[in-house]
């Protein structure tokens, strides 16, 4: 059964406890400081409340689980990081972790902090981490606790160079959990009537050093993508690579789109882009991103090369999505372009945006439903001051 992570809900409060219970002994403590430890220390239903709490399950079963909590100015704080015995070493831990580094990018935070297990120290100095200082452990008298605090770096950077080839290899994710996906796309389809099972390409190995993107890409289904991507992104070393077109108006305004509703992510507000696909795809088994860019922003706004004018390429990592972003310098006003690009998707046959939104200024991005990528590049694009008085749809 594959792995999945997902929100804590009530219920698992006790079954968390007998982990958190189980991890800590694992580490040798005596017999009566874990006595107390059981005894003041437990996953509560108010800690579900009050905390941002993920699971990590097989087959219905908790593995693990991480919760984190919002502190002052740009931190998240990692106050729970259990792995079950039965699961430590298999990678569970880190695939939390990184969940909480895409939770605190998610917040706008760019700073993590947590106090360690002695024992763990280790383990979040290979992820990163790096100790502040100390305090003196309950625990283990003579011991230290470490406090330990990681900065994420930057989201997004320029790229230079892109080198993208496609794998004969097969997506394991997708030849393992063959069965599961489907039945977990039968579900989809009962919600989204609309939804293809077509072909698509995943990022299954990547590498960005000095602006030069390189990168091999699986040939996989849409439902395994969609499994992926409802699971919590259980496959670590897997990345939903994708291209965007950042419209850039003749006013400095950028315009994102928001989902329609019959969509797989509807209601969320992104430039346009989507999926790669075997389209995209040349003879020599190159994956030409700037071709999948160019066909979406037509497919989606109608709105063509010979209208645009544009070689800047971004690239926004936002934990298991990565979005290749080209600038186009549309010579038309920012009201002009939404009308454009509305009439367009309402006269299309899929109609898959819903509205346009204009962004001017960054106070603009503090919608919940852009996602976090967009509102990067946004970021990184928009000047520090207003360009005006923000206007989108509604």
């Amino acid at each position: 059964m594959p792995l999945k992570l997902r929100p804590a809900t009530l219920a698992d409060a006790p079954a968390l406890t007998r982990i958190l219970h189980r991890a800590k002994a694992s580490w040798g403590y005596p017999q009566d400081k874990m006595d107390e430890f059981i005894e003041t220390w437990g996953i509560k239903e108010a800690t579900i409340r009050s905390l941002e709490v993920t699971v990590a399950e097989r087959d219905g079963t908790p593995l693990a689980f991480s919760g984190v909590s919002v502190q002052e100015g740009d931190t998240l704080l990692v106050d729970f990081l259990f792995v079950d015995t039965g699961a430590q070493g298999s990678g569970v831990g880190s695939l939390l972790l990184k969940r909480v580094e895409d939770a605190a990018r998610k917040k706008g935070l760019c700073r993590l902090h947590l106090e360690s297990d002695f024992h763990a120290e280790q383990f979040y100095l290979k992820h990163g981490y790096r100790t502040l200082g100390t305090r003196p452990s309950e625990m283990s008298p003579g011991q230290d606790i470490p406090l330990m605090e990681k900065r994420l770096p930057a989201s997004v950077h320029k790229v230079t160079n892109i080198d993208l080839s496609l794998t004969d290899k097969p997506w394991r994710f997708e030849t393992e959990n063959e069965l599961e996906i489907s039945a977990h796309f039968h579900e989809a389809k009962k919600k989204i009537a609309l939804l293809w099972n077509g072909r698509t390409l995943k990022l299954t190995a990547f590498n960005f050093k000095d602006g030069t993107f390189t990168g091999h890409c699986a040939e996989s289904s849409y439902a395994a993508h969609l499994a992926w991507r409802d699971w919590g992104a259980p496959d670590a070393e897997a990345f939903n690579l994708f291209g965007s077109a950042i419209v850039r108006s003749r006013d400095g305004a950028l315009l994102y789109g928001l989902m329609a509703d019959h969509t797989a992510t509807a209601g969320m507000i992104y430039p346009p882009g989507g999926n790669l696909d075997l389209n995209d795809v040349t003879a020599e088994k190159k994956v030409d991103i700037r071709a999948a860019i160019r066909r979406e922003l037509h497919e989606e706004t109608g709105l063509v090369c010979d209208q645009q004018s544009g070689e800047d390429l971004l690239v926004a990592f936002d934990g298991p999505r990565i979005s290749i972003a080209q600038i186009f310098e549309v010579d038309e006003t920012a009201e002009r372009l939404r009308h454009r690009m509305i009439e367009h998707s309402l006269n299309s046959e899929e109609q898959e945006l819903a509205d346009i939104f204009i962004i001017r200024a960054r106070s603009d991005l503090e919608n919940p439903a852009i996602v976090p990528f967009a509102r990067e590049i946004a970021k990184y694009l928009l000047p520090s001051e207003a360009l005006g008085e923000t206007e989108a749809g509604q």
